[in-house]
């Protein structure tokens, strides 16, 4: 026995046991040391696995973000290309609207002619119907043109291409008004496209207006809305350089210059007449004449 070793003795009757502590002591440490590394083993290899598993998804969070990107470069992609076909499909259609013009300009001077005639009969209560009914004066308090009707450079794409219509000088928040009586036929509150918010409305004898660029828009689709009734108010939304309003007409899916309209009213009112020959106002003329006149034997 060792000379610094503690010894204990347990005794009884019929005999005695001795334990040397240092034994105890040293097993101890032992299972001790044993547990230790039994824990640091099972530790460090959960932590290998959970970190394993988290570079993992950090990967799988790297490439999910970039098929994003590419999806996302896809679908601008698609929109550009979208809106160029869309572009390239109203400018062809203004180029026949071109062509239909010059092939039937001589028909169309004789038409006029037929027109002075038929205008003499016209009562002053069908011009003012005329007037409520068909777009007419301008959409704004004060008309002043910082765009016309037809081929122009785009201020912001900076290409050549067919303006269906007229820009006017707007600041933001300034009332548009309903240039005749109608029923809306669209609304886009948000602001998407070419044109951004707008306000389509559908008037009687095919007639119908755009407006566009708009800040506010104060009516939904199938409201019906009277001559001079604030229907938004106009803004910068949309492909624009600066706050005005885009006013378009059309009559039968045919593009019509606005400009000839925004100062059509009693004291002028022969001249749309002689400017803007594209509509059939003849027989359009005779169909006025005779509601009114069957509403007059009501």
């Amino acid at each position: 026995m060792k000379k610094d070793s503690l010894v204990i003795t347990i005794s009884d009757i019929n005999s005695s046991k001795s334990f040397s502590v240092n034994k105890i002591i040293k097993k101890v440490i032992l299972w001790t040391i044993l547990l230790t590394l039994f824990v640091v083993t099972v530790s460090f290899f959960i932590i290998s696995k959970l970190s394993t598993n988290v570079n993992n998804l950090s990967i799988e969070k790297n490439n999910l973000k970039s098929k994003n990107s590419v999806y996302s470069k896809q679908i601008e992609t698609k929109i550009t290309q979208i809106e160029s076909l869309s572009s390239q499909i109203e400018e062809l259609g203004s180029q026949l609207d071109d062509i239909e013009e010059i092939i039937g300009i001589n028909k169309e001077d004789d038409v006029s002619l037929i027109q002075r005639a038929t205008l003499a009969k016209l009562s002053s209560s069908e011009k003012i119907f005329m007037l409520h009914t068909i777009p007419s004066e301008c959409p704004l308090p004060t008309c002043i043109t910082t765009s016309k009707f037809g081929w122009r450079t785009h201020p912001t794409t900076h290409k050549r291409q067919y303006h269906n219509g007229l820009d006017l000088r707007a600041a933001r928040r300034t009332d548009v008004k309903v240039t005749a009586d109608g029923v809306v036929r669209y609304v886009q509150t948000k602001n998407e496209g070419t044109l951004g918010r707008v306000v389509i409305v559908s008037h009687n004898y095919g007639f119908e207006t755009i407006y566009g660029h708009l800040r506010f828009v104060n009516v939904k689709a199938g409201d019906v809305v009277s001559k001079g009734q604030i229907i938004a108010k106009s803004g910068n939304s949309g492909r624009s350089n600066g706050p005005h309003l885009h006013y378009e007409i059309k009559h039968a899916n045919k593009v019509l210059n606005p400009v000839h309209f925004t100062t059509w009213n009693m004291k002028n009112y022969e001249e749309i007449f002689e400017k803007q020959r594209r509509v059939k106002w003849e027989s359009l003329i005779k169909l006025i004449k005779n509601q009114q006149k069957k509403l007059a034997q009501q």
